[in-house]
C-alpha cells in the first residue's frame, strides 16, 4: 500500500501565489522564523517529492499567517490521494 506522505504541497504552493512569493521569497520569510530552508528545497516539498514534518508545518502556517490545519487538502481529497 502507498501513501502520499505529502499532503501538504499543493496548499503550499497555493498559499505561496495568493501572496505573489516567489519561492525564495517564501525561504527568506521562513528564514527569518528560524528555518533555513532555500527555495529549491520549497520546489520539493511543492511538487510532493519531499516528506514534510510537523514542525515545519508550523513554520508554514506561522509564514502564512494561517492555521496549520488550513495548509491540510479538505478530507475527501486527501483520500483519493492515497493508494
Amino acid at each position: 500500500m502507498k501513501h502520499n506522505l505529502n499532503v501538504i504541497g499543493k496548499n503550499v504552493a497555493k498559499f505561496r501565489r495568493q501572496r505573489g512569493w516567489t519561492q525564495e521569497e517564501l525561504a527568506a520569510r521562513l528564514q527569518l522564523l528560524g528555518w533555513n530552508v532555500t527555495g529549491q528545497f520549497l520546489a520539493n516539498i511543492e511538487t510532493g517529492r519531499c516528506v514534510v514534518t510537523d514542525a515545519q508545518i508550523l513554520f508554514f502556517s506561522e509564514a502564512f499567517r494561517i492555521s496549520a490545519e488550513d495548509l491540510f487538502p479538505l478530507k475527501s481529497q486527501s483520500l483519493n490521494g492515497m493508494a
